[in-house]
């Protein structure tokens, strides 16, 4: 389970809406309906706990339980805050047209992703308008290790926290071409941040590759990465690549500036 509430002092938490926001994660993951039993078991709870945090949260709406089964999943209250976070985010509005144009050009899927915890979670996607694009969805979490939009997040966190990060992180091997080894992702993100830019091919899903480049806010802080996905037969080769590259640093840099990032970082190979 990732940390919540890190930067603040713990003497302030409250551990049963700890469990309560951790069951609700769970529960959007890979949008799974679970026993309770099975939540016990993946939270390290007794299930005495967990089945009281529940039933609190299927009273008030953020969970339901599946029709005919001992299954919960999120409720209605859940999408209700979800909705109102992407309502009242300035990035999401921002970014949305950009990323709009941006499928156009390219004619690939396009999202932008988040840093939550040690993962990164897609916010937002425009689909490819041809078809077959990536498998991303809104609201999944997925690891940092072998995304380009991943990479890019951690590349640009500053130094102690991205070293803290990769030490919890479990390079977990997805394909033949996922880096499983702490010093390789180290040198690939001091690329990463070189360039201004990542390109993954095959490293998460073995037929599908991703561009990304970040985002940057009003103190020159990321907040977010941008990334365009789809299968590498159409994106590999260096004119494909070229092109998308270039669009998407055009994009990021567009996005960067409408949130008040007047000088993004200048990179040595950024197009």
């Amino acid at each position: 389970m990732n940390e919540i509430g890190a930067g603040t002092s713990d003497r302030y938490n409250i551990n049963s809406i700890v469990r309560a926001c951790a069951i609700l994660r769970a529960l959007a993951k890979d949008n799974e309906s679970l026993r309770v039993g099975e939540i016990a078991k993946r939270m390290g709870l007794d299930r005495t706990t967990v089945y009281r945090i529940v039933v609190t949260l299927e009273n008030i709406g953020f969970l339901e339980r599946k029709p005919g089964t001992k299954e919960y999943k999120l409720g209605l209250g859940a999408f209700e805050v979800g909705s109102a976070y992407l309502r009242t985010t300035d990035l999401y509005s921002v970014a949305r047209p950009v990323m709009i144009d941006l499928a156009q050009e390219v004619q690939e899927a396009v999202h932008w992703a988040i840093l939550s915890g040690d993962n990164t979670v897609c916010i937002d996607k425009i689909d490819t308008p041809r078809g077959l694009g990536t498998m991303s969805k809104i609201g999944r979490a997925a690891p940092l290790h072998c995304s380009s939009v991943g990479k890019v997040l951690l590349a640009f966190q500053p130094e102690d926290r991205r070293q803290a990060i990769i030490g919890r992180l479990t390079l977990t091997r997805y394909t033949e071409r996922t880096i499983t080894s702490p010093d390789v992702l180290r040198q690939e993100l001091e690329k990463v941040r070189r360039r201004g830019y990542c390109v993954t091919y095959g490293e998460g899903e073995i037929d599908m590759a991703c561009i990304a480049g970040p985002i940057f806010d009003h103190s020159g802080t990321v907040v977010a990465g941008l990334s365009i996905g789809g299968p590498i037969h159409r994106m590999s080769g260096s004119d494909a690549t070229g092109f998308m590259v270039q669009r998407l640093l055009a994009a990021t840099r567009r996005i960067s500036e409408k949130l008040g990032c007047s000088e993004p970082p200048a990179f040595e190979d950024a197009a």
